[in-house]
């Protein structure tokens, strides 16, 4: 009976530690993402605006 109460106790800290990991993972994918999107965002308005006052050199190219 013992040794039951001592797996269940091994069993739940060891839950308790992955759940713990697994948070923390969560959280850096979380920031990551954040800041994926940012930078693409930043990105993607440079490229607006540099190529805003420019022709594209291939449209001009016939095909």
């Amino acid at each position: 009976m013992y040794w039951f109460l001592l797996f269940l106790a091994v069993l739940a800290v060891w839950l308790l530690v992955l759940a713990l990991l697994a948070k923390k993972v969560w959280g850096q994918a979380k920031a990551l993402t954040r800041e994926l999107v940012a930078a693409q965002s930043k990105l993607d308005a440079a490229q607006s605006a540099a190529g805003s006052g420019q022709t594209r050199q291939d449209e001009h190219t016939p095909a």
